[in-house]
């Protein structure tokens, strides 16, 4: 009875340990670096899985009165896609876009990206390595045109480049992502992916490791707005059609979606990345990709 008990109380005093949470703070001072290799593996219905490998340096150069100076740039980028695998170029183009891209980020002093202190001349740098991927893309591939234009490409691509994007992918995917978050578990936080979709994330805190869980958080008239925005922005013609209706179609299920994803970091002692790995499978109209990837120190 009583090695019961004492397993009720150490069971007890662990849930109101984690449930007091740590914030995650990564020691920085000006000269350190940081190098980490990304490894992402994308399945998509009909093409042939992507292999992508990619190696980033992340140096603090600096500090200011409220916090740090980070510079981000992508030495490598490796990848498998074929020239006629079209889903494979795309996943690919993010990566591509940023090599050699040296980003300026300004932190606050627990390491959280708050700005992107070069962006004006990083925007300029990727509109032109924008317009030399999309070239090739409409040599390799010429049937694209069929389903969109070039300038059309270059603007869906340059989208996900914008500064307000750069910094919310950074804040809520990869190295930096936990910077300066109060993690515990049972701890919810709401946020928008990179695919403009609102999600709900939940923390899971052992000793040595962070769990997230994260799932598509959207009402039925938000993603039938995202729906119609995204319908005008690709297929302008089918706009009025889908907005008439945009009820029926939903209510057929033609359009039903859906978005999980699944993370486990482990930290150094210092608080910076040892490793993450991070799991994200998409259902979209039926259609199933799935997306695997990890990211650890060199």
């Amino acid at each position: 009875m009583k090695r019961l008990m004492t397993i009720s109380l150490l069971l007890a005093l662990s849930l109101v340990l984690q449930a007091q949470g740590k914030k995650i703070v990564p020691k920085m001072e000006k000269g350190m670096e940081r190098t980490y290799v990304t490894k992402s593996t994308t399945s998509v219905p009909g093409q042939k899985d992507v292999n992508v490998t990619c190696e980033t340096k992340y140096m603090v150069t600096g500090t200011t009165a409220d916090g740090y100076i980070l510079e981000v740039v992508t030495t490598s980028v490796s990848s498998d896609a074929t020239p006629d695998n079209i889903a494979g170029q795309l996943i690919s183009a993010g990566e591509e876009l940023l090599k050699d891209c040296h980003i300026r980020i300004a932190t606050d002093m627990s390491g959280k990206p708050l700005k992107i202190l070069n962006y004006d001349e990083l925007k300029a740098k990727l509109t032109v390595q924008c317009d030399k991927f999309v070239g090739k893309m409409f040599e390799a591939i010429p049937q694209i045109q069929q389903v969109m234009s070039k300038d059309k490409l270059k603007s869906q691509i340059m989208e996900n480049v914008t500064e307000e994007k750069l910094v919310s992918t950074l804040c809520h995917t990869g190295v930096l992502a936990l910077n300066g978050k109060m993690v515990m578990t049972g701890a919810q936080e709401e946020y928008v992916n990179e695919q403009n979709l609102k999600m709900k994330r939940t923390y899971f805190v052992t000793e040595n490791s962070v769990v997230t869980n994260s799932c598509m958080n959207m009402t039925k008239d938000e993603l039938k707005q995202l729906i119609i925005e995204k319908v005008g922005e690709l297929m302008p013609e089918q706009a009025d059609m889908i907005k008439q209706n945009i009820d029926k179609i939903m209510d057929s299920g033609l359009l039903k979606m859906d978005m999980k994803e699944t993370a486990t970091y482990l930290l150094q002692k210092d608080d910076w990345l040892k490793s993450v790995t991070i799991e994200m499978t998409n259902n979209t109209m039926g259609q199933q990709a799935v997306s695997k990837t990890t990211i650890t120190v060199k």
